[in-house]
């Protein structure tokens, strides 16, 4: 008997959260919603689940990603794979095994319509998922490629190659570069605060050892200052507004 794959669409980015905990989790979102039993989604569509659309800001203004296409450009696409079996639900039989509110359900199925899905494609599953378990795949100029090589190893050149060309990558980069370049600017400060406070603090000292104070006690405040300016980061995380725009990220919040 031919088996039925499975496939949960996701990030690039979202990805490389899964590796770190090493499952794939059930929705966040329904969680916030009080689902008594929240949904790990996935579809029997091959090419693309059209309710795995996600909100995006590029800093300028919102918009939905909502091909693999534009997934690729700006965070990446990826998929996870696994065969249909017995721990698995339709979408008509998690209505009754979640107990989720029959509005919501509802509200879930006309989301997914309104963005091209199928309902009757969707599949649940009520437990996180190990990643050992699953196949991965990368979407590349409109071909998915698979993430483990034969002999079991990771192709780090297919993830490293596609996450390089995202915008979130390139916009992190630009950031961290930005600054990268303020830290010279902030050892120059520190250097003449610093000279300013020894020679006023020692001035019956030797000219030699003032020279030695000096050079430990700036290269000290550089690298304290320069590991702070470093160490920050930035993020780029967009909240839905209302109950019905948190609705609309059941299917793409893992």
């Amino acid at each position: 008997m031919e088996k039925t794959l499975l496939y949960h669409y996701t990030s690039l980015s979202h990805l490389i959260e899964i590796f770190k905990t090493g499952k794939v989790l059930t929705s966040q979102t329904e969680k916030m919603l009080k689902v008594k039993k929240p949904g790990l989604w996935f579809s029997t569509n091959s090419n693309w689940e059209y309710s795995a659309f996600k909100r995006f800001n590029d800093g300028k203004k919102e918009f939905d990603l909502n091909t693999p296409e534009e997934f690729e450009k700006y965070i990446g696409c990826a998929r996870l794979v696994t065969n249909l079996n017995s721990l698995f639900v339709t979408f008509a039989k998690y209505k009754h095994k979640s107990k989720v509110n029959p509005l919501l359900w509802d509200k879930m199925a006309e989301i997914g319509k309104s963005k091209g899905a199928d309902p009757t494609e969707w599949y649940a599953t009520f437990s996180p998922m190990s990643i050992n378990n699953l196949d991965i795949e990368v979407y590349e100029d409109g071909e998915w490629f698979k993430l483990k090589k034969e002999n079991g190893e990771f192709d780090s050149e297919l993830f490293n190659r596609n996450l390089e060309k995202t915008f979130v990558f390139k916009k992190g980069k630009e950031m961290e570069e930005k600054m990268m370049k303020e830290v010279p600017n902030k050892e120059e400060v520190v250097e003449e605060k610093a000279e300013k406070v020894v020679e006023e603090k020692v001035e019956e000292v030797v000219e030699e050892k003032v020279e030695e104070i000096v050079e430990e006690k700036v290269e000290e405040i550089v690298e304290e200052k320069a590991e702070e300016i470093i160490k920050q980061k930035t993020e780029d995380e967009v909240k839905s507004r209302g109950i019905f725009s948190r609705i609309k990220n059941i299917f793409k919040s893992k």
